[in-house]
């Protein structure tokens, strides 16, 4: 049986959100390919106030926390913004014992699978053998969405400097591991990196009984997401600042649900009608109430979770183009695509008049959820990026 080690910065224990589902769920996958142990490193901020000890569904080997090195000099500054071989990318990194550690472990392993490149930079380490980068959000592309949205000539520089900085490093990534694992095939084009790229989408869970809706009045329409990830935060002040009072102005008794972590903690404006729920252990069945689910992310990389989990409990949808890169799913179609603020309150007011119409949306993409976005449905990419790279002569 192959062994295989997997590294991640999400705590798989705390309560999901797109990045940890991701990583808890591919994990999972590989362990039908072999016997699956853990590394979580990074940032103890990412983890809480203490640092786990243990997982619940996998072995942990060891808990590596990443040390700022504020010390910097003139020539490691310089090197920070051009050089794309240099790997102190968030002026955080493993200590040397952690380092050495890291060496043994991976020669006592088949495979080694990493959970996002910064983690990788923070080990310090160029060359990774037999090894799949899973990079689900790529930086450049997180930076192009961000230049897309500036207000301002000095954030517009700023950005479209840190795009080209990240796309210096995204091409070397051949040079420094075996396999690079993306969500979607437009990212596989992004990346350019023939015969190293594969793709494994984000998905979630097939429902274990049949979706009962249950729509309430007054009509809910609802987000759910990690607050403290900003692409999140920002989408639903943009939804609230531009798109709610369209809808507001035609139907005053709406409601906006807000699910996530770190929801009940943002001053939202008040008077306007907004549930802010905390994060939720059955999202199933808040889901089943709402007669929409809003998508209104602005920038980021990478595919949303939020996505599949939506397709999965057949709930109608309106998203931006951002929010729903990456899904084959067509506008009018399986899902409403909006832009501007005023077509995406006209998307949502036409699910709420109708919401038949909403459901046979909803009902299309459900088709191509069972059949493209399940985990079930991504367990031969998993297998086949396995059986790729650790058959690969060293």
């Amino acid at each position: 049986m192959r062994k295989i080690l997997c590294l991640t910065s999400h705590n798989l224990d705390h309560p999901a959100h797109g990045a940890v589902v991701r990583a808890r769920s591919i994990f999972k996958l590989l362990e039908r390919c072999g016997e699956v142990r853990l590394v979580l490193a990074g940032f103890h901020k990412l983890w809480g106030e203490q640092l786990p000890s243990a997982c619940r569904d996998f072995e942990l080997l060891r808990t590596v926390y990443f040390e700022p090195t504020p010390n910097r000099s003139l020539r490691e500054r310089v090197r920070h913004e051009l050089d794309p071989r240099f790997m102190n990318t968030e002026w955080m990194q493993a200590n040397a014992a952690d380092q050495a550690w890291l060496q043994s472990a991976i020669a006592e392993h088949d495979l080694v699978w990493i959970h996002g490149l910064d983690l990788a930079n923070g080990f310090g380490r160029w060359h990774w053998p037999n090894s799949v980068l899973d990079i689900d959000d790529i930086p450049s592309s997180v930076h192009r969405s961000r230049l897309a949205q500036a207000a301002g000539s000095r954030e517009k520089i700023r950005h479209r400097w840190q795009m080209r900085r990240w796309q210096r490093h995204e091409k070397l990534l051949g040079e420094r591991f075996n396999g690079v694992c993306v969500c979607s095939e437009p990212d596989v084009e992004k990346l350019n990196l023939p015969g190293k790229t594969f793709v494994v989408q984000n998905g979630f869970d097939a429902p274990k009984n049949p979706i009962a809706r249950q729509l309430v009045t007054p009509p809910r329409i609802g987000f759910i997401g990690n607050f403290s990830h900003p692409p999140n935060r920002q989408g639903v002040e943009w939804f609230l600042a531009r798109v709610w009072p369209l809808i507001r102005q035609k139907i005053p008794s709406a409601r906006l649900r807000l699910a996530g972590a770190k929801s009940t903690e943002i001053s939202w404006p008040a008077d306007q009608n907004v549930d802010t729920l905390g994060w939720i252990a059955d999202s199933e069945s808040e889901m089943a109430t709402w007669s929409l689910a809003m998508v209104p992310v602005l920038t980021g990389g990478g595919t949303r979770v939020k996505i599949a989990e939506a397709l999965s409990r057949r709930c109608p949808m309106v998203s931006t183009s951002l929010g729903a890169y990456g899904y084959d799913l067509a506008d009018g179609q399986d899902i409403f695509i909006a832009d501007t603020a005023e077509t995406f309150a006209a998307r949502c007011l036409q699910i709420l008049n109708d919401p038949a119409g909403g459901q046979a949306l909803a009902d299309n993409s459900w088709k191509k959820f069972l059949e493209r976005w399940t985990w079930e449905a991504q367990a031969d990419r998993v297998a086949k990026v396995v059986e790729t790279v650790a058959s690969a002569p060293r």
